[in-house]
């Protein structure tokens, strides 16, 4: 029997699984495949990506708006009367997600809105995020940013639930979305800006829902990136392509003559030991 282990033990090395290194995955997000609730030429609600057998649509996420209109008397008459007014129009941030449009120019960005307001940006607490909804579990290694406006600090978050349904960001706040099996995978300093990289998710997390926005407090998350000079600026940016890599595959190698005619012997050795 001795004999017998060590021909096994043999065995269990010679068919030893081998790990698959994964190939990185480029998505041109400039050149999807299609897109759907078309506004023009620039504006949609989403777009649809595939390459090497992985489907990838993007959405627009970011708070509300409310408008509000104030009048104030200017000229007033011997009799007191408002003669003459003055109308103030001002528009406040409302902590609801929405869906909105997302506009293709040298990269994706949120709002149909004025330069620079169309990026993915937080000016004034109005955080915007592309929801990247994969058909399977992928690594996200990197970013590739077109436009870029004051500054790019990014903040990604991963969902970590059995399903998910882009109905259930409706109306949150950014920060309840943590409740809610969605993770903070880093916060990364000046994205692909100047001499930095694009690299993001040191840690290797895989997911098919990835949130990536400007910057926000409001969801922790450590600090990461080439630099660690935080400005505090205002960030605008647009997402130009992502990378990804597939989980990696495990390979089991095709036995040889010889092994198959050792596995007989121990099979011939087994019914012996048995007698």
């Amino acid at each position: 029997m001795r004999t017998l282990t060590i021909i096994i033990a043999g065995l269990a090395m010679a068919f030893g699984a081998a790990t698959a290194s994964a190939a990185p995955i480029g998505f041109d997000l400039n050149s999807p495949d299609s897109r759907t609730g078309i506004s023009n030429s620039t504006y949609a609600k989403g777009y649809n990506y595939s390459e090497d057998d992985i489907g990838l649509n993007i959405t627009g996420w970011s708070y509300g708006t409310k408008t509000t209109t104030t009048q104030t008397c200017t000229k007033y008459n011997k009799k007191g009367q408002c003669t003459k007014y003055a109308t103030t129009t001002t528009t406040s941030v409302v902590e609801a997600i929405e869906q909105d449009f997302v506009g293709k120019w040298d990269g994706l960005g949120i709002e149909k809105t004025d330069s620079p307001n169309h990026a993915i940006d937080n000016e004034n607490g109005d955080y915007d995020m592309l929801l990247l909804s994969f058909d399977q579990l992928v690594k996200l290694t990197s970013l590739d940013l077109g436009w870029i406006y004051l500054d790019s600090d990014i903040s990604i978050l991963a969902f970590d639930g059995d399903t998910f349904d882009s109905s259930s960001l409706l109306g949150k706040k950014w920060q309840d979305l943590l409740l809610e099996n969605w993770f903070s995978v880093g916060n990364y300093y000046n994205v692909d800006y100047s001499a930095n990289s694009g690299l993001v998710n040191t840690n290797g997390y895989t997911a098919k829902y990835w949130l990536i926005g400007a910057y926000n407090p409001n969801l922790g998350g450590s600090w990461d990136g080439d630099n660690l000079n935080y400005t505090g600026q205002t960030d605008y940016f647009k997402l130009k392509g992502v990378t990804v890599e597939k989980p990696p595959v495990i390979e089991l190698p095709e036995p040889s003559a010889f092994l198959l005619v050792l596995l007989g012997l121990i099979g011939i050795g087994l019914r012996r030991s048995k007698r």
